[in-house]
């Protein structure tokens, strides 16, 4: 009798039809280990995704009614920390690290790349979700999601940005803050003839950027120390242009992944923020539209790096959910001063934040991925540059690492690592991930891992 092998299913497999071509799911029965086409078994080690997602909530919080007064597993409840008590497996609390650069309204940049770079004369570099991208993002049709409470950089118009996110050649890439128009980016199919013009313009783009380089290049003889140092970066700025348009390129035949449609309402407009009154706006409604487009763009592994600028440093962005009733800003409630009505309405609006943070979680948690979650298999970050109780210092940064429990993080519950860099823990998740940490890995402010946690 002979004996047929069974082949598991591509993992890039597409249903095709007249005109059509659709992209599969994650499969049990593409798993090497699957032994028939109706008997799948699991997922092996390799085969398994490894995400990080990083946000960052500008301004700190209330870390009186947020920090637990003891560490461990048996970390007692706070009042902030209520609406994820119940998910206490799912994480770790981290209390005491600190950022040199930070302090004060400059933490945006700070946070993912570890420099002092809004001083005049700081030398702009990558931030840490972009390296993670350069090492894993070919895998996938998006190598990072820049998000943001506000869209854009905002780079040159202020004194804060509103993306984190940095290319290796110093430049500020755009964060996204609209949660219709990321799915659409997300899911939404080109027709054939989209295709083709973006192609063209690809190929248009490329060609003029060649023409750029090259009479720039000429220049090289003829400049000084200074002139070349400035000539460098801006090549480097090309080159990150040119990298993003080839990997688009790359994609460009291959269909999205087809998802259930989310209900947005008939008024988009209303998820933008920055178009909204401030007593109009329903942050909570937009936030959780946010996390379930995240949620799918992990779950269809379109990316596995994702940043999201959650709460902007300085102006917050999100309205403090003045519809709700709050009567402040939450920059003016950090600055409290001592006031009761101040502390009472920021303890009340960091624990609805935390109940949003909570949906998420629970969110990752009830998408079965092999013998896991997807929360399993992803690393979050709920962080902020902000700490201490009553401004905006570099020290005692309330930080909390959720899920990854399949890529092997130990939680501890309530850990404290006082004065370590949080570049440390950047560097932590890198080894997780499986990538290198680079050379001059965030300028420095990275000395080691968090061994608990691993």
């Amino acid at each position: 009798m002979k004996i047929f092998k069974h082949c598991p299913i591509d993992r890039r497999t597409f249903l095709r039809g007249a005109g059509v071509a659709l992209a599969l799911p994650w499969l049990e029965s593409m798993s090497s280990l699957s032994r028939a086409a109706s008997t799948a078994g699991g997922i092996t080690e390799s085969e398994r995704p490894k995400r990080a997602l990083f946000t960052m909530w500008g301004l700190g919080m209330n870390g009186r009614d947020f920090t637990p007064a003891n560490t461990g597993h048996d970390w007692s409840v706070t009042p902030i920390l209520k609406p994820v008590a119940h998910l206490r497996d799912e994480f770790t609390l981290i209390s005491g690290l600190k950022l040199t650069h930070s302090g004060g309204h400059g933490g945006d940049r700070t946070f993912l790349t570890g420099t002092a770079t809004h001083k005049a004369d700081a030398k702009l570099r990558i931030s840490a979700d972009q390296e993670l991208a350069e090492a894993i993002g070919k895998a996938t049709r998006f190598p990072s999601l820049v998000l943001g409470v506000h869209r854009g950089t905002g780079f040159g118009s202020g004194t804060i940005d509103k993306t984190l996110a940095w290319t290796r050649g110093g430049t500020p890439i755009p964060a996204e803050n609209r949660p219709h128009i990321l799915f659409d980016k997300l899911f939404r199919a080109e027709s054939p003839d989209e295709v083709a013009a973006r192609k063209v313009g690809a190929d248009r783009t490329g060609s003029v950027l060649d023409a750029v380089r090259d009479e720039a290049k000429r220049l090289q003889n003829r400049l000084g120390k200074e002139d070349l140092a400035k000539l460098d970066e801006y090549f480097n700025s090309i080159r990150d242009v040119e990298q993003s348009i080839a990997t688009d390129l790359a994609w460009l035949d291959k269909p999205k992944p087809e998802v259930a449609p989310i209900d947005f309402g008939q008024n988009v407009q209303a998820l933008d923020p920055e178009l909204q009154a401030k007593g109009n706006f329903d942050y909570r409604r937009y936030q959780r539209l946010m996390f379930d487009v995240i949620t799918l763009a992990l779950q269809t592994d379109s990316t596995r790096v994702i940043n999201y600028y959650a709460r902007r440093d300085l102006n917050d962005g999100t309205h403090c959910y003045a519809y709700k009733g709050c009567p402040y800003g939450y920059h003016e409630m950090t600055h409290h001063g001592e006031e009761p009505d101040k502390l009472k309405w920021l303890t009340t609006v960091d624990t609805w934040y935390m109940e949003d943070w909570a949906y998420f979680i629970e969110k990752l948690k009830s998408v079965k991925e092999g013998d896991g979650s997807l929360l399993d298999h992803t690393m979050l970050v709920w962080g902020s540059s902000g700490g201490t109780v009553n401004a905006h210092n570099n020290t005692e940064l309330p930080t909390m690492l959720v899920g990854g429990h399949k890529l092997g993080i130990k939680h501890q519950g309530h850990l404290l690592k006082k004065h370590v860099r949080l570049g440390n823990l950047w560097q932590t998740m890198f080894g997780v991930m499986g990538v290198a940490v680079p050379k001059d890995f965030q300028g420095g402010e990275a000395d080691g891992v968090i061994k608990e946690l691993i």
